[in-house]
């Protein structure tokens, strides 16, 4: 009888072991995710699309500049840390430089790794993303072509990255929507949204058989479209293991995308702020409070001669993710949203960098 007991006990002992352990490997990918400090994107630059469209004898290394933004440099990336950044996304499209066979351009691929390598130089942690795919318009008829050319892709960069440290973090998908339908920008439908964790599954999947750093680095996975929506979010299947939710944060639109919207924002107007609340309270409740990490890879409001309004918004918007322990990478993408001048680094109002990195 006593051995039974001291089984028994033992079970229970490994039981609650494995469950301690659980929660406590739970909150170190919050730990994590907190250690990333503020973020910032170098948007259109290595996401450029469509140069050999308009010039097909033009050097491939020429996207990176096609849409007017400078060559990435060792000397941008020390900006952006002595700015008080702490992560960098790099946006990345691959469908330009990928051949009729699935394999992407070495010299596509070196470029990628030359700039991640510069950022990782200047100690700051970095996301790397499928950005402008065009292929990745969620077609029911192709999801069986659309998850084959997605798996080689990310098989191909997990490769080429195995190696590297946890401050590589690989995001699976940027906005993943179907493109000119009614249901592009909102939360999309039950079979989207369905599709969308097959396709993470695809993601995350092969990712980890590449083994090596691959089977325990940090991914990023997207609900429809990055929407914040509570329908997307609650969907939206989490796999086992290392895995970061991605979402964008653009409330409202009129103030901050729609170049001809308003250039007015107060957090005291409850209709400019109750909604911002609603997003951070639901990713706080469906993620954050479960241990599952939640970053905000892309959040901005275009400059419209608006400082005090931009600030008013950045402030209150890194107030709430705070508050829910989510961390935000500013969408900078040379222009509207530009916090550095890429060519010099400097940066180009001090107040809003203070807004986005104290």
């Amino acid at each position: 009888m006593r051995k039974k007991y001291l089984w028994l006990g033992i079970a229970i002992l490994l039981i609650t072991g494995a469950a301690v352990f659980g929660w406590w490997k739970r909150g170190e990918r919050l730990r994590f995710v907190a250690a990333m400090g503020s973020g910032i994107n170098i948007g259109n630059t290595l996401d450029s699309t469509n140069l050999w469209e308009h010039e097909p004898t033009a050097p491939e290394l020429d996207y990176e500049t096609y849409w007017g933004n400078p060559r990435a440099s060792k000397e941008l990336f020390c900006s952006i840390k002595e700015a008080g950044f702490g992560s960098v996304r790099i946006p990345v499209t691959w469908e330009d430089h990928i051949d009729t066979d699935g394999t992407i351009s070495q010299v596509w691929m070196e470029r990628v790794a030359e700039v991640v390598d510069m950022a990782l130089e200047e100690d700051l942690y970095v996301v790397l993303n499928t950005h402008h795919e065009e292929w990745l318009d969620l077609k029911a008829g192709r999801e069986e072509a659309i998850s084959a050319q997605y798996e080689k892709v990310w098989q191909q960069i997990a490769e080429r990255f195995v190696d590297y440290d946890e401050r590589l973090l690989f995001e699976g998908m940027n906005e993943p929507r179907l493109r000119d339908s009614e249901h592009e920008w909102d939360a999309g439908t039950p079979k989207l949204r369905e599709m969308i964790n097959r396709l993470n599954a695809v993601f995350v999947n092969t990712v980890r058989a590449t083994g090596g750093n691959n089977k325990s680095r940090y991914v990023l996975i997207t609900p429809y479209a990055a929407n914040t929506e509570v329908e997307a979010l609650e969907e939206l299947d989490i796999p086992r293991g290392n895995i970061i939710v991605s979402v964008h944060m653009y409330q409202p639109y009129s103030f901050c995308q729609d170049e001809e919207g308003t250039a007015e924002w107060r957090k005291e107007d409850a209709a400019s702020s109750e909604r911002m609340e609603e997003v951070f309270a639901g990713l706080e409740r469906l993620f954050v409070k479960k241990k599952i990490p939640v970053i905000i890879t892309e959040y901005g409001c275009i400059d419209k001669n608006n400082e005090e309004a931009r600030i008013q918004w950045i402030s209150f918007c890194r107030k709430l993710a705070g508050e829910a322990g989510i961390p935000c990478m500013w969408w900078d993408n040379g222009s509207t949203y530009k916090v550095l001048e890429r060519e010099s680094g400097t940066v180009v109002d001090e107040r809003l960098a203070r807004a986005l990195t104290e």
